[in-house]
């Protein structure tokens, strides 16, 4: 059976809408039922309340689950009571913390130097993959996020068929720009992506529970590509991204 390994999962409640699940039983729950072996995980509180206090909560409620691994909400650290960029890094070390995800447009920030205060650098030092949704940031903005730290993977998630041809363009422009599947459904897309940037660069992610898991697994799994590139993205590309950190 492939072995799915989700790059983007959320616990925690959504203040407007009723999910199928919120808490930690029902991800495990939803998780067994699709055949999803891990899942890299982030906190609602962390996008709707406060990031680190939300960060927090996560690593409250995954602990050390053997299947669940924590990826931070994290924000510039000039309004954040994080610390210094030197202590949140050593702080994702010590919880073992191989991702984050930023959420500009939502938390009101740039993605740019000016404006990062030397976080976007350290995460480069550290190849920690950044994952990003598309409604949060605009093309543009991840074409020069790639193009300024080169050795920074970026991760864009939540896409619709309406950004393909920016898509495209940023994957034939940046080694580092990668594609999370949680809502890449457009009518053979998988199978298109593979034939003309190969399988590498597409990961998977399902976007639950605000997303149905279900869309990303079996578009997966009845995509029209070999054996080989399914293993890629259902979960070599991410591991392979996530051994790198630190290294």
């Amino acid at each position: 059976m492939l072995r799915l390994y989700d790059a983007d999962a959320m616990l925690g409640r959504w203040p407007t809408e009723k999910l199928a699940f919120h808490d930690l039983e029902g991800m495990l729950t939803t998780m067994d039922r699709l055949g999803i072996d891990e899942a890299l995980v982030w906190h609602s509180l962390s996008r709707f309340y406060d990031p680190m206090e939300g960060n927090r909560k996560l690593m409250e409620e995954i602990g050390d689950h053997p299947r669940l691994h924590p990826c931070w909400v994290l924000v510039p650290p000039f309004t954040s009571d994080a610390g210094t960029v030197e202590e949140v890094m050593a702080d994702m070390r010590k919880n073992g913390v191989r991702a984050v995800k930023f959420f500009p447009r939502e938390h009101g920030f740039k993605l740019r130097s000016w404006n990062m205060g030397g976080l976007l650098e350290a995460l480069e030092r550290e190849r920690v993959p950044v994952l990003l949704d598309a409604d949060q940031v605009d093309p543009e903005e991840v074409h020069e996020l790639c193009e300024a730290y080169p050795g920074l993977p970026v991760v864009l998630g939540r896409t619709g068929y309406r950004e393909m041809r920016a898509i495209y363009a940023l994957l034939a422009g940046h080694e580092n720009f990668y594609v999370d599947i949680s809502t890449f459904l457009l009518y053979r897309g998988l199978e298109e992506v593979v034939g003309k940037f190969g399988a590498g660069r597409l990961i998977f992610g399902t976007g639950m529970p605000i997303h149905d898991p279900a869309g990303a697994a079996t578009k997966l799994r009845y995509a029209e590509v070999d054996d080989e590139a399914k293993e890629m993205i259902a979960h070599r590309n991410l591991e392979g991204l996530l051994e790198r950190v630190g290294t």
